[in-house]
C-alpha cells in the first residue's frame, strides 16, 4: 500500500467527515420521513406509518368524525455498507496527507454510491408506473411544473414535501435556464450553481444515480413515495476490546455513520474504517419517473 496518516484522532476524523457527509446525503431530504424512536434501539427492522389523503366532509350538520387510516410499513435494516482502511508503520512514518481530501471523502464516497444504489434501484416501473418522457437537452423549468401538475391532479399528492431527485445531466439543463432572460445579471443561483425551488419542488442533484436499465433521469415524488431507515450499529464489544468508536449524525437526517479506529498487531497496521446500517422500502406510489425513453 502507498497510504500515510498520522497524528490524528478519530474524533477529528469523524468531525472533519460532517460536511461532506451533509453534501453527500442531501437527496435524502427528498425522501426521507419522520421516525419514531425505535430507530435507536436494536432489532432487524423499523416500522413507519404514513396517513391516507383524508376526505373532506359537510361539516354543516354536526361534526361527526371521519374515520382516518395510517399505512404501516416496515423497513428491513439489510444493508451494512462501509469501507476499511490499513496503514502500516512504514507508510505512517514518512509523510502527512490532506486528511479530508484524499482519506475520508473517498471512503464515503464508496458508502453513497453504494447507499444510492439501492435506493435507486425501487424507482421502477413496477414500483412507480406514472412517467414523463424528456431528454435532458430538451429539459427545462416547463416540463417540472408539468410534472408537479402530475403529481397533483393524477396522482393526488400533498402539495408540501416534495422534491426532484436527478442526476448531473438533468441538474444541469435546469441551471443552464437560470442563464435566460427570466433570470438576469449575476445571482447566487448562477455563480454557486443552486437550482432553486421550482413549482414546489426541491431539486436534489446526486452523481451516485444511474438509468437504472430503465432510462432513468430523474424522480419526482412525495417525500411519502420512498421511506429511509437507519441505525447506530452497536460497537459495545468493539469499545470493551479497546477500538475507539465514533458516532455522527448528520444534521436534520437521523442519519448514522460510525467510525472506529484500531491496531492490528500482527499485521502492523493502523485501521480506520466508516460504516452505515441502513433500510429502504417503497412507501406510496406518490412519483413521477422522468425518462429519456419508455421502454
Amino acid at each position: 500500500m502507498s497510504n500515510t496518516i498520522a497524528g490524528a484522532y478519530l474524533a477529528q476524523i469523524s468531525q472533519m467527515s460532517l460536511p461532506s457527509l451533509t453534501a453527500l446525503f442531501a437527496p435524502v431530504q427528498a425522501f426521507t420521513t419522520d421516525f419514531s424512536d425505535d430507530i435507536s434501539g436494536t432489532g432487524e427492522s423499523v416500522t413507519t406509518r404514513y396517513a391516507a389523503n383524508p376526505v373532506a366532509a359537510d361539516l354543516s350538520s354536526g361534526f361527526t368524525p371521519s374515520d382516518v387510516s395510517m399505512t404501516a410499513k416496515t423497513i428491513s435494516l439489510s444493508n451494512y455498507f462501509g469501507f476499511v482502511a490499513a496503514f502500516t508503520d512504514v507508510e505512517r512514518s514518512k509523510s502527512l496527507i490532506d486528511l479530508p481530501r484524499l482519506f475520508i471523502e473517498p471512503m464515503l464516497q464508496a458508502i453513497g454510491t453504494k447507499f444510492f444504489a439501492t435506493v435507486w434501484d425501487l424507482v421502477t416501473e413496477a414500483n412507480f408506473a406514472t412517467y414523463y418522457t424528456s431528454t435532458a437537452a430538451n429539459f427545462d423549468r416547463s416540463d417540472l411544473i408539468d410534472i408537479s401538475a402530475t403529481l397533483t391532479g393524477t396522482l393526488k399528492a400533498p402539495k408540501m414535501d416534495r422534491a426532484f431527485l436527478c442526476d448531473t445531466s438533468f441538474y444541469g439543463a435546469l441551471l443552464k435556464t437560470l442563464n435566460s432572460a427570466e433570470f438576469p445579471g449575476v445571482i447566487a443561483e448562477k455563480t454557486e450553481g443552486f437550482v432553486p425551488r421550482v413549482s414546489g419542488l426541491d431539486i436534489y442533484q446526486s452523481s451516485e444515480i444511474d438509468g437504472n436499465s430503465e432510462y432513468l433521469g430523474g424522480f419526482a415524488a412525495h417525500k411519502s413515495a420512498l421511506l429511509f431507515a437507519g441505525r447506530r450499529v452497536n460497537a459495545d464489544g468493539a469499545a470493551q476490546a479497546g477500538v475507539e468508536v465514533a458516532d455522527v449524525v448528520v444534521p436534520g437526517l437521523n442519519l448514522p455513520v460510525q467510525f472506529r479506529r484500531w491496531y492490528s498487531p500482527n499485521d502492523g497496521q493502523l485501521r480506520i474504517s466508516c460504516g452505515l446500517l441502513w433500510g429502504v422500502a417503497k412507501g406510496t406510489g406518490m412519483g413521477v419517473r422522468v425518462v429519456t425513453q419508455h421502454a
